[in-house]
């Protein structure tokens, strides 16, 4: 029955829902005797197949993750923390707004990190639009709660993305005096905030965080069911990957 249940379930929610749905048109096409159209809808269910397996997701996180590793001693006199997303007017138990999951594993390593090596952080994080709240002033209360001083928080709250979040980081670090800057961000989004800080020549030490693939990462026979987290992945893979050529075409 658990074996059952786990094999059924992918196929009662979305994208498996929308992969059987597709699969019935196809079968309901034929039926008509309409053969083109059939292919198109069985086609459209392998694509939102595949795209939705966990296989695929290792598979692009992988390429994205591949040669990160976790400095074991880093050297730095500053710690520079990029911002993802924010619910921003959410209640909280210490005011408004809460960092998005991405933002909150980076917040956490950052905050991990400045216990351990005493420098400052700088949250780095604006207003993506103008009616929300900066991401670096939702981190920055965070920060605090979990016992950062508010004197070793520098707030960078003007950038928009990851090219603004390395060219006012730089900003800082040059009035500052800082000059070992470490960069802490999701592992999928490293190799695109590096391409920025060298666009704008602050060399920094990366330190990735929320890794989540490894070499000679198992695959199972569930990484090949739809699943609505495997395919948030494999969108988000798919976004670095578009930015970094964008980057590399602007910058």
């Amino acid at each position: 029955m658990f074996l059952f249940k786990k094999i059924v379930t992918p196929f009662l929610l979305p994208p498996g829902l929308f992969v059987l749905l597709l699969v019935a048109a196809a079968i309901w096409t034929w039926r008509r005797t309409e053969r083109g159209g059939g292919w198109t809808f069985l086609a459209a269910a392998l694509l939102l197949w595949c795209s939705s397996m966990g296989a695929t997701a290792q598979w692009m996180m992988g390429r994205l993750e591949a040669g990160l590793t976790i400095p074991e001693a880093p050297r730095a006199d500053v710690i520079i923390m990029l911002g993802g997303a924010a619910y921003d007017q959410v209640p909280d138990l210490s005011g408004r707004g809460t960092p998005g999951p991405g933002t909150m594993e980076r917040m956490v390593t950052a905050a991990r990190l400045q216990r351990r090596l005493g420098i400052p952080i700088i949250v780095s994080g604006g207003k993506v639009f103008s009616t929300s709240a900066a991401i670096a002033t939702v981190t920055r209360r965070f920060l605090i709660d979990l016992g950062i001083p508010a004197d070793r928080i520098i707030m960078e709250d003007q950038s928009r993305d990851t090219y603004e979040n390395a060219l006012f980081s730089k900003q800082i670090c040059d009035r500052s005096g800082f000059r070992r800057p470490l960069l802490v961000t999701s592992g999928f989004h490293l190799k695109r905030a590096l391409f920025c800080f060298q666009a704008v020549g602050l060399a920094v030490t990366p330190f990735p965080c929320a890794l989540t693939t490894w070499p000679g990462q198992p695959k199972r026979w569930q990484h090949f069911l739809p699943d609505a987290d495997a395919m948030a992945a494999s969108v988000a893979a798919l976004h670095e990957g578009l930015g970094l050529i964008y980057y590399r075409m602007v910058y």
